[in-house]
């Protein structure tokens, strides 16, 4: 991994999500390959991300060109605490926090989101 990467997961926040939500394997479940994803706010992997939704939560890996695959990332429903509609490169995105005390933020396209939001609704509903 390049110094160019390491300091993009530090300062986009990849990082701190891959210590706080590690994941050792890809879980199945309805997947998108070649994602643009935001970390941070600020920091993009484009075009290079999977994400797979789960009834347990939702993993993301990044593999960026010539970078080695990142650590994977799996966030259960209940740590995503807030959602907010964003846009990313032009389309309708939803910016998650994720964690409490908040370990970063992620932005993924809203077709993931209609996918996961559900499945997110109903873990907070069965928590109260």
């Amino acid at each position: 991994m390049s110094i160019f990467t390491r300091a993009f997961n530090k300062f986009g926040g990849y990082d701190d999500l891959a210590v706080r939500f590690p994941c050792a394997s890809e879980p199945e479940g309805p997947r998108w390959d070649r994602q643009c994803v935001e970390f941070g706010g600020t920091m993009r992997y484009d075009w290079c991300t999977t994400i797979v939704v789960t009834q347990a939560g939702l993993y993301i890996q990044a593999r960026p060109p010539a970078q080695g695959v990142q650590a994977a990332i799996f966030v259960p429903w209940r740590e995503i605490r807030d959602v907010r509609p964003v846009r990313l490169y032009w389309r309708r995105a939803v910016r998650l926090t994720c964690g409490e005390p908040p370990a970063g933020k992620v932005t993924l396209w809203q077709p993931v989101w209609d996918v996961a939001g559900p499945l997110w609704q109903a873990a907070w509903q069965t928590a109260r």
